[in-house]
């Protein structure tokens, strides 16, 4: 039982990995959004100007110790803010998550290597690798439009202060939906590798004679 609770955890601790991965990576590659977007055409900035207030923005939603957001070049409403607010509060969990867990599931992946046993656990590896593969799924399905308000609604349940008015929050401007399909993609790819990582590391535990009985 309490190596299972530990192969959860470890699941758990990588997608924090890939959830911040994905945050930084994009605030990272941002300009390069800029640049595909046009968005620097869209607002009237140097792309130089934009990224300033996107470095404000991102170090707000990342940094525990900033407790307040002002962009110089995009003012934010009351609800606005709030939803930034919740948005640090959801960053900062998935901080918290890796930071907490990251002990339990190297010590667990060490000693299940060690005893040649993380084979026993491949099969959850399998299916925490197929469940974002079926949101992706769904998402397609339903067109990113409708994924993208799904999510929010699951996210932030009888709240619509992510329904961005570009009138008093204009950096909906620079934050255009594009740039977070592209987000969610980015997500995909950095999970699935990390979760085929451990499914190969599992795999490579697996003993010689259930393999050749599964082959049989």
């Amino acid at each position: 039982m309490k190596t299972r609770l530990l192969a959860f955890a470890t699941i758990l601790c990588l997608l924090a990995l890939a959830i911040l991965a994905t945050i930084y990576l994009a605030w990272l590659c941002y300009p390069l959004e800029i640049s595909w977007q046009k968005l620097d055409q869209v607002v009237y900035m140097k792309p130089n100007q934009i990224m300033v207030n996107v470095n404000i923005l991102m170090d707000y939603l990342t940094n525990p110790f900033s407790r307040q957001l002002n962009m110089p070049d995009f003012p934010s409403s009351k609800s606005g803010l709030k939803h930034f607010a919740d948005v640090k509060h959801l960053f900062h969990l998935a901080q918290l998550l890796f930071i907490v867990l990251l002990y339990p599931a190297y010590r667990f992946i060490k000693e299940q290597l060690k005893k040649k046993s993380l084979w026993f656990y491949q099969r959850d590896f399998v299916v925490a690798a197929l469940f974002p593969l079926l949101i992706g799924f769904l998402g397609f399905f339903f067109g990113f439009d409708r994924f993208f308000t799904l999510f929010h609604q699951f996210l932030f349940p009888g709240d619509s202060s992510w329904l961005f008015n570009p009138y008093t929050d204009s950096v909906i401007y620079i934050l255009p939906e594009t740039f977070f399909m592209h987000c969610f993609l980015l997500f995909l790819v950095l999970y699935e590798l990390l979760m085929l990582t451990m499914i190969w590391l599992a795999k490579s535990t697996t003993p010689k004679e259930r393999y050749t009985n599964e082959t049989v």
